[in-house]
């Protein structure tokens, strides 16, 4: 297919005495047609030939470019490319907004604690950083069309990346260049591989599994007193970071088939994870303030880890059955603080010792009732699905590979073979 300008295609098409009939598309269609081009355009147009052929317009801010495809091109177009559709969404400014966040709280201080200065100069490098960091993103993408993935995944991937970096290396010189590496890496991958905001709030949430699952786990296996290798802060960090890594970038690639996932839904998977793992141990807690004595660690941490998976695998269900837009994600993330809040308040009011050391369980009965609470209303205005509408593993023919004539010029399978992770 070759590319020429408008101009010519509807010169040519005059003269051809043909007319060019539009066609309205949705934004799926419409984001389907835009992978034809090199840079993501303003605006996709479709117009139907005489012939029955097609021809996509594709506008931009200083022109315009067009592509010509028969009808089977057409079709097999919009059949092969579900998977890699590109969002025609500019979350530009969300980014830019993220960006500054990061100039401002992370690398201001980061970047001369990477470079060694100290003093007078640090402080004038620190003060200027922001300014200089948000000014080149926002040249750099001016002429970018920016999706809310790369938008999320890029300011998440800092905040992951400076903890990386200080926990492994143990330096806070660290911090900035991990950060900023993981920064781009993720903003790269939403960009060109379609990742959505849920599936990188999801790998956010795994990266914080990573660290919990290490530190629980090596707790259950030889507890703390009798673990020399806990005096060796270096390697734990290592390797808890290691496992961070790969239990973050694992979740994001298997969650690439998850359409349905939003950032609420992420959000709120994270939140029944952490009310599972929490539930025994506040409660072990609270019997422990009462008796004064404090249980064995491996308790602690085994069941911790019991109510971790009961809780994660609850809100992957979840997840699955209702889309929660991402305000009603970050609003079940206030509730414990409100349980917070109210349990000091009901301390100070009574100022009882009994509840003060029963603090741990009356913020559980606050708590949890609030949550499911607040969840049924979410739920019930969100969008439901049933178990046929996402399937975990479908296996599918398809039909197109039998319309091909050439197939040594298409890279159309005949078996599809999917699973929603």
């Amino acid at each position: 297919m070759k590319r020429v300008l408008l101009l010519c295609v509807l010169m040519s098409l005059v003269f051809a005495k043909e007319t060019l009939t539009r066609i309205q598309i949705d934004r799926q269609t419409e984001s389907i047609l835009a992978t034809l081009f090199e840079e993501l355009p303003e605006r996709i147009e479709l117009y139907r030939t005489a012939d029955s052929g097609y021809i996509v317009e594709a506008t931009y801010e200083d022109r315009r470019m067009v592509e010509e495809l028969t009808a089977d091109e057409y079709q097999i177009l919009l059949a092969t490319s579900r998977v890699k559709m590109v969002i025609l969404e500019n979350a530009r400014l969300p980014h830019l907004i993220g960006q500054t966040l990061h100039g401002l709280g992370l690398y201001s201080w980061s970047l001369p604690m990477a470079l060694g200065m100290e003093d007078k100069g640090a402080i004038t490098i620190g003060l200027f950083t922001p300014l200089v960091y948000t000014s080149a993103v926002f040249f750099l993408t001016s002429r970018m069309r920016i999706s809310g993935g790369a938008a999320l995944g890029a300011y998440l991937g800092g905040i992951e990346g400076a903890v990386h970096g200080g926990v492994a290396f143990q330096s806070g010189r660290a911090i900035f260049p991990v950060s900023i590496a993981e920064n781009l890496v993720d903003f790269t991958l939403g960009q060109k591989m379609g990742f959505t905001p849920g599936m990188f709030q999801r790998k956010f949430n795994h990266c914080f599994y990573g660290y919990y699952h290490y530190f629980a786990g090596r707790t259950l296996a030889v507890g703390w007193e009798n673990d020399d290798t806990w005096e060796n802060v270096d390697d734990a960090a290592v390797i808890g970071t290691a496992l961070s890594l790969f239990e973050g970038y694992t979740s994001l690639i298997l969650s690439r088939h998850s359409e349905n996932l939003t950032y609420g839904d992420a959000l709120f998977e994270l939140r029944t994870a952490i009310i599972g793992a929490e539930l025994v141990p506040l409660l072990l807690a609270t019997y422990d303030l009462h008796r004064e004595e404090q249980s064995n660690e491996r308790i602690y941490a085994a069941t911790s880890l019991a109510g971790y998976g009961l809780g994660y695998l609850l809100g992957r269900k979840l997840s699955r059955d209702y889309d929660l837009s991402g305000a009603a994600g970050v609003f079940t993330w206030l509730i414990p603080y409100l349980a917070h809040s109210a349990t000091g308040g009901l301390i100070a009011l009574t100022e009882s010792e009994g509840l003060a050391r029963s603090y741990p369980v009356i913020f559980l009965a606050m708590d949890l009732p609030l949550t499911y609470f607040c969840y049924k209303i979410f739920a019930e205005r969100a969008t439901k699905y049933s178990s046929a509408d996402v399937p975990n593993f479908n296996v599918a023919v398809n039909p197109v590979y039998f319309l091909i004539k050439d197939r040594s010029q298409q890279n159309v399978p005949i078996v599809s073979i999917s699973y929603r992770f």
